[in-house]
């Protein structure tokens, strides 16, 4: 969990962040691809906020000593693995996204749900950091135990954080997801 999201391209507020990103990402010396909307999956480049750099292309998921693609963090112990303890004190970000997804199994079938806060852009808490054959940074999104009945779908769900907490988050202290939104709607994808 959580293995993928989407941002709605008509939520103003995320299309102005994804506008952000590619035009970031058309500076590079070879000019990186940006996904801005739709459908993300892990290894996508997506639009990241970092406290440092305001808004800025990314790519989903750490490349493990083993080269496994590592895509989520527990928030509970990220601080203590050698993985994610610098990207915890140094690279916390912010993922804008409208909602994630999960499947559920029935009937020898699976099922996509959407989850998200209706009206509004929700926004993960992840960390990042720089790898050696990346020009750009690469994060993970912090997990924490699913709350509100959602551990029907899944038992981990996404950190999202609360406005209120970004700069707290971005600047100040991981404790910011102790407060974290789980107040989320959610509704079968067709």
């Amino acid at each position: 969990m959580c293995g993928r999201y989407y941002i709605a391209i008509d939520e103003d507020e995320l299309r102005e962040i994804g506008d952000e990103a590619e035009k970031i990402a058309i500076r590079y010396p070879e000019p990186i691809s940006v996904k801005t909307h739709g459908e993300l999956f892990p290894t996508n480049v997506v639009p990241v906020r970092t406290g440092r750099d305001g808004i800025v292309p990314m790519k989903w998921g750490f490349m493990n000593f083993d080269k496994k693609l590592l895509i989520n963090a527990r928030s509970e112990t990220a601080h203590q693995k050698p993985t994610f303890r610098r990207p915890m004190l140094e690279g916390r970000c912010l993922v804008p996204a409208s909602g994630y997804y999960e499947w559920q199994r029935a009937d020898e079938k699976k099922n996509k749900f959407q989850f998200f806060i209706p009206n509004t852009p929700i926004y993960f808490a992840g960390c990042y950091r720089m790898e050696k054959e990346s020009p750009i940074g690469r994060f993970v999104i912090l997990t924490r135990q699913a709350v509100n009945g959602l551990e029907y779908f899944h038992d981990r769900m996404p950190v999202i954080i609360p406005r209120e907490k970004f700069d707290e988050w971005l600047y100040e202290s991981s404790d910011a997801i102790e407060s974290a939104v789980v107040n989320l709607a959610y509704q079968q994808v067709a």
